[in-house]
C-alpha cells in the first residue's frame, strides 16, 4: 500500500483503497482533534462526538466501518457505547481507548465484542497500523462479521422488555393486592434491565406510601435518598419521560419514572446500576418508561376493581347488619366475630393481607341466615328437628350467595365451613383436621367465643374467662388446637374491648366459626 499526497490510501498497483467511515468519540477535545487528524490523513471519512450520547445519535441505518471511543467519559461510558453499537450494528468494529487504570475495562470490552483497544498515549503510527489491519481483515472477511440479528444484545434486551411488559399485564389480571403486584413489577424490572437495585413507591388513595424493593440494600437505600430529593421533578413529568437521579460523582446511575394512578394514587419506579456494570443505554431508559406506563394502566384497573369490590362487600355487610339489628341478642355479632378473627389471625402470624381476608370472612360468616325466617332465628324456645335442620343449611346457602364473586372465594370457604369440627363431627361436609381451610378454623374459634360471651334468649352470657376455658377444652376436638392456643394468648383487655362492641360499621369482614356448645 502507498499513501498519496491528498491522504488517499492506495493498494499497490494504483487502485485507491476504500474510504472508511469512522466515528470518533472522546470527551477530551485535544485528543479528539488528534484522532480526527490522524484518521483523516489515512484516507478516512471522519465523524466526531464528544460524548457517547451524541455518538448514539450519529448511528444510522448506514453503519460505520469503525467506531473508536474513549472508555471513561461523562454519562455513558465507552463500554456502554460498545454495547449499543453491537446492538444496533453488530458487524461494526469498535476500538476502545484506555489509560493504564482502565486496561481491565478494555479487556472486559474485548470479551464483549470490541475489535481492539488503543492504550494512551498512542501515536499516528499506531492509528495507521490499526487502519491497515482493519482494511486487511475486511478484505479477508474478518472485519465486518454480521451476527444473526436475533442474537444481538439490544434485540435481546428489547425482547426481554416486551416479555416483561406482557407479564406485568398478565399479573394485573390475577386479582393481586396492589402491594403484591408492585413486588412483581420490581422483580421483572430487575431481571429485564439487569439492575443492582430497584424499588417502587406506591401512594394509595389515602395518601399513604408503601415501598417494594429488590436488590443490594445499600444501592436501594441510596436510590431512595436521591428520589426524596428529586421527587417533585419526577412527578412533574407525569410519566412522559425518565428522570436521572444521579450525577457522575455518585459512582452509580439511577433512573426514575412516574407511574400515574387514579385520583391521589400514584407510584414511582426506580432502578440503579453501579458504574462498574455500565450506565443505562437509551433503549433501557425507554424500557423503564414502558414498564412504568404499563404498570400505570394495570394499577388503574386494580384500583377500580378494588373500589368495586369494596362497594360490593359493604353492601353485603349492610345486609348482615340489617339482619342482626332486628334481634337485640344478635346485634353486632358478625362485627365482633370479624374483630376476634382479625386478632387471632394476627397472633398466629399470618400475612397482613390474610388478616384482612379472615376479618372479612368473620363479617360474612352468617350471610346464609338472610334466607331463614326471622321467627325461627329469634325463637326463644327449643328448636324443632325440622327448624334445626333448616338452620344448619345457612353455611351452604351463604357459600352459594358468594359463589359468583370470585374475589371472595377464600371468604366463601369460611362461610361454608365455619361449623365444621376439628374432629370431623361438624357440618355441612364433615371435614376433619387440616382438611378444613385455615380461614374457617380461625373464624370457628372467634364465632364460638362471641356466641358464649353474648346474651341469648335462652341463657345469659358467660364470663370471658369461662369462655376462654371452654376454648381450651375444645382444642383438638371442636377447634384447631393451634388456633385455640393462639386465641388464649390474646390479652384479656383486648377481648373485653371487642366484647363491648355492639354495632361496628366497618368495611372489614370476617369468617364465621361454629360455636362449641350451641348453634346460633
Amino acid at each position: 500500500m502507498t499513501t498519496t499526497t491528498d491522504g488517499e490510501t492506495q493498494v499497490t498497483g494504483g487502485a485507491p483503497a476504500e474510504r472508511l467511515r469512522v466515528l470518533l468519540v472522546d470527551d477530551n477535545a485535544s485528543v479528539l482533534r488528534f484522532l480526527a487528524s490522524a484518521f483523516s490523513a489515512n484516507g478516512c471519512q471522519v465523524t466526531t462526538a464528544s460524548t457517547a450520547e451524541l455518538a448514539l445519535e450519529q448511528l444510522s441505518d448506514d453503519p460505520y466501518d469503525l467506531v473508536v471511543s474513549d472508555i471513561k467519559m461523562p454519562g455513558l461510558s465507552g463500554l456502554d457505547l460498545l454495547r449499543a453499537v453491537k446492538g444496533k450494528q453488530p458487524g461494526t468494529p469498535v476500538v476502545l481507548i484506555t489509560g493504564v487504570p482502565s486496561v481491565n475495562s478494555a479487556v472486559f470490552g474485548l470479551r464483549h465484542g470490541a475489535y481492539d483497544y488503543l492504550p494512551k498515549p498512542f501515536s499516528v503510527t499506531e492509528v495507521k497500523e490499526l487502519i491497515r489491519r482493519l482494511r486487511r481483515d475486511r478484505a479477508d472477511g474478518n472485519g465486518n462479521v454480521n451476527y444473526p440479528a436475533g442474537l444481538t444484545e439490544e434485540l435481546a434486551r428489547r425482547q426481554g422488555g416486551v416479555e416483561a411488559i406482557s407479564r406485568i399485564g398478565e399479573i394485573a389480571l390475577q386479582g393481586l393486592e396492589p402491594s403484591v403486584f408492585a413486588e412483581k413489577v420490581v422483580e421483572y424490572t430487575m431481571q429485564s434491565l439487569r439492575c443492582d437495585g430497584a424499588l417502587m413507591l406506591l401512594r394509595d388513595q389515602g395518601g399513604q406510601f408503601n415501598a417494594s424493593r429488590k436488590g443490594e440494600p445499600s444501592m436501594v437505600g441510596r436510590i431512595l435518598t436521591l428520589l426524596q430529593a428529586s421527587f417533585g421533578d419526577v412527578v412533574k413529568t407525569d410519566g412522559r419521560e425518565t428522570v436521572a437521579l444521579t450525577k457522575r460523582e455518585h459512582g452509580f446511575e439511577a433512573l426514575a419514572a412516574m407511574v400515574p394512578g387514579v385520583g391521589d394514587a400514584m407510584g414511582i419506579l426506580c432502578i440503579g446500576r453501579s458504574a462498574e456494570h455500565g450506565g443505562f443505554l437509551p433503549d433501557e431508559k425507554a424500557l423503564l418508561l414502558g414498564y412504568a406506563q404499563t404498570t400505570a394502566v394495570a394499577l388503574q384497573k386494580l384500583l377500580l376493581r378494588e373500589n368495586l369490590e369494596k362497594n360490593l362487600i359493604d353492601t353485603i355487610s349492610s345486609f348482615v347488619i340489617a339482619l342482626e339489628s332486628k334481634d337485640p341478642y344478635l346485634k353486632g355479632h358478625s362485627a365482633r366475630v370479624s374483630l376476634y378473627s382479625g386478632e387471632l389471625a394476627t397472633v398466629m402470624g399470618v400475612p397482613p393481607a390474610d388478616v384482612l381476608m379472615m376479618s372479612r370472612a368473620g363479617m360474612l360468616h352468617d350471610l346464609g341466615k338472610l334466607v331463614i325466617m326471622d321467627n325461627i332465628l329469634r325463637k326463644p324456645r327449643q328448636l324443632t328437628e325440622e327448624e334445626f335442620e333448616l338452620i344448619r343449611t345457612h353455611p351452604v346457602v351463604g357459600d352459594k350467595i358468594l359463589k359468583p364473586l370470585r374475589f371472595l372465594a377464600c371468604e366463601a370457604k369460611a362461610v361454608r365451613h365455619h361449623h365444621e369440627r376439628y374432629d370431623g363431627k361438624g357440618y355441612p361436609d364433615g371435614l376433619k383436621g387440616d382438611d378444613i381451610p385455615l380461614i374457617a378454623r380461625v373464624v370457628t374459634v372467634a364465632d364460638a367465643f362471641d356466641a358464649m360471651t353474648s346474651d341469648r334468649p335462652y341463657r345469659s352470657k358467660r364470663p370471658l374467662a369461662t369462655a376462654l376455658e371452654e376454648i381450651g377444652v375444645g382444642a383438638g376436638t371442636q377447634f384447631d388446637p393451634t388456633a385455640a392456643d393462639a386465641f388464649l394468648t390474646i390479652p384479656l383487655a383486648r377481648l373485653e374491648q371487642i366484647s363491648r362492641h355492639l354495632d361496628l360499621q366497618s368495611p372489614a369482614i370476617e369468617s364465621p366459626v361454629p360455636p362449641m356448645v350451641e348453634v346460633h
